[in-house]
């Protein structure tokens, strides 16, 4: 599995070339938009001998972004039902080495521009410092809404998350909810955020109901603040659960794609960035060597987790099992059922209560299952 990392780096000087040849960058984009939908060419190949030229002798750009140009031009007017229009603050693309090149101290940033190479200092962040050592790919140079540049550095790696020769391997289910945004079958709870958003709609709501031009400038300010929060918090629920696991465990989740389909009329799973949560787990996890399963989520919520019975009641948060008399919290009861989906569809939960297997276990369950056929083989062979 191919791991990519984006290194957000900030660029302190050289705003003003950065500027031109951003805004250059764009136009030479739009002018391959405007001649791949005009001429309806949706190849690079087509559109590289009928724009190369020209591009590179108008826009005076390096060779290599010209190439760029297209290829992002292409991209856009083969997934565009109407002719694309790009913005000026276009994000550009840089290949190492052709025209970006990074000193072996990761100190210093050569980029080509309309000024031809034009160095930038730059400090990489501590948490990014194991990626240095990846492969150094494709990268891009942004601008944000207050004028600032920064190098988006992106780095992959191949990793393998193969089952492991340790015994003491754990299997862990984990419940994505709207009123509980995680729980871990080792009844790890992670709270939600439901109240927070009721206010920050009630907000936006009164803001736009003003109309004023404070209120304009204070919708501008606070546009995309929710997104932000949410991604923080998605950021560190999934770290702070990745980070007790070990290499080889394994984390199970349910597969949601359809859920907003099945779910039609409740609101809050429109407003819910599950995905976002699962894509984190997914890169976090692979970093560590941990496996990432997705299970079928029929009936996580409603069977009970000690005799699997689904005669069962949910009101607040908690569980009753009408069968066995067993209660607790609904989104463990899910968590739990979740981890021991996983193991009956492998073959390894045979426990009743079993939410977090040890392999060692899972071997002696193993064992007493096959003394049991053999008995029951050599019962048919006396018969």
């Amino acid at each position: 599995m191919k791991v990519v990392v984006t290194a957000k780096v900030k660029l302190a000087e050289g705003s003003e070339v950065l500027n031109d040849t951003m805004r250059v960058y764009a136009q030479a984009v739009q002018f391959c938009i405007d001649v791949a939908w005009q001429h309806k060419i949706t190849s690079k190949a087509a559109l590289q001998p009928r724009c190369y030229y020209e591009v590179k002798a108008r826009f005076g750009l390096q060779a290599q972004l010209v190439i760029n140009a297209i290829t992002q031009a292409v991209e856009m007017v083969k997934r565009a039902r109407s002719k694309p229009e790009v913005s000026p603050e276009l994000a550009i693309r840089y290949n190492f080495p052709r025209c970006a090149s990074i000193s072996k101290d990761w100190t210093c940033l050569s980029l080509s521009t309309l000024k031809g190479r034009v160095k930038f200092q730059l400090v990489i962040p501590e948490v990014f410092e194991p990626s240095l050592v990846w492969k150094l790919g494709e990268s891009t140079l942004i601008k944000d809404y207050k004028g600032r540049f920064f190098f988006c550095f992106t780095f992959s790696k191949e990793t393998t998350c193969q089952p492991t020769a340790n015994n003491h391997f754990k299997i862990v289910g984990v419940d994505l909810g709207v009123n509980t945004l995680a729980v871990t079958s080792d009844a790890d709870f992670f709270g939600s955020v439901k109240q927070q958003r009721i206010r920050w709609e009630r907000l936006v709501a009164e803001l736009q109901a003003k109309g004023t031009r404070a209120a304009k400038r204070k919708l501008q300010r606070v546009s995309g603040a929710w997104k932000r929060f949410m991604t923080w918090i998605n950021h560190n629920i999934s770290k702070r659960i990745v980070e007790k696991l070990s290499e080889g465990d394994v984390l199970v989740m349910e597969e949601l794609k359809y859920i907003r389909q099945t779910a039609t009329y409740n609101r809050w799973v429109h407003k819910w960035a599950f995905r976002e949560l699962q894509r984190f787990f997914e890169y976090k996890a692979t970093l560590k060597g941990v496996r990432v399963v997705y299970v079928r989520p029929h009936y996580t919520s409603k069977e009970c987790n000690r005799c699997h019975s689904r005669n069962t009641t949910r009101h607040r948060g908690f569980f009753v099992c009408r069968t066995c008399g067993h209660t607790l919290n609904a989104d463990l009861n899910g968590a739990r059922n979740i981890a021991q989906r996983y193991m009956r569809i492998t073959g390894l939960g045979f426990g009743k209560h079993a939410h977090v297997l040890a392999c060692d276990e899972v071997e002696t369950l193993l064992h007493r299952r096959e003394l049991k056929l053999s008995a029951a083989k050599s019962l048919t062979a006396l018969a």
